[in-house]
């Protein structure tokens, strides 16, 4: 079983070549990525991947998602997470849709390599379809960084190192010498409060963590 996730635009081949490119098969599934809002030219678009795709598979499951594109994170994490629920082989294809949703699933793909199997890339220069390798973007973190910053993202932050180290039963040197490794990583970000430094998770932080938490615990 495969899971074909695909931005759609309103040039249906780019989602068609790539996925016939791969196979296709009765259990497979197509989810097609649009904006929250959609179109009539976006429907249309759909309309012809599914007359061309259910051709070669009668009554393939192809399903669009809907993604809030106005706020870039937070379609990271959608994408993120349609990955680690995929079925079988996963394939993402970046090619064609809106940016808004390309850039998004673009960095989710390779911020979750361990879910992904295959990356297919459609060129705008001469159309064609190309695998390009998964890239690991895990940044130089430690287990107990990672850890630490799993922590942090139960947490109700900000807080100060000392606050942190007290929640988590650590010395104030550990949680501080971790949390300086994780800021030069831009995984956390701190400010001063007079003499008190605090500690957030950054949004760097919230994506590195979308396809690291089964790895680090």
């Amino acid at each position: 079983m495969r899971t074909y996730l695909a931005p759609l635009g309103f040039d249906s081949r780019r989602v068609v070549r790539p996925v016939l490119s791969m196979g296709l098969d009765e259990e497979d599934r197509v989810i097609l990525l649009q904006p929250a809002n959609g179109s009539e030219r976006g429907e249309d678009a759909f309309g012809e991947v599914e007359e061309v795709l259910t051709q070669v598979v009668p009554g393939l499951d192809l399903e669009s998602e809907y993604l809030p594109y106005t706020d870039f994170i937070e379609t990271t994490l959608y994408c993120a997470d349609l990955m680690q629920a995929s079925k079988g082989e996963t394939i993402v294809i970046l090619g064609g849709g809106a940016r808004e949703i390309l850039l998004p699933l673009t960095v989710a793909t390779f911020t979750n390599e361990s879910y992904v199997e295959t990356v297919l890339q459609v060129g705008d220069i001469d159309s064609s379809v190309r695998r390009i390798p998964r890239l690991n973007l895990r940044g130089n973190v430690s287990d107990a960084e990672a850890k630490l910053l799993i922590e942090l993202s139960k947490l109700n932050t900000p807080l100060s190192i000392s606050q942190i180290a007290s929640e988590l039963e650590k010395s104030k040197s550990t949680v501080a010498r971790h949390v300086d490794s994780l800021e030069s990583e831009c995984l956390v970000i701190t400010e001063k409060e007079g003499r008190t430094k605090t500690v957030t998770l950054s949004d760097s932080g919230r994506v590195f963590l979308k396809g690291r938490k089964e790895i680090f615990i």
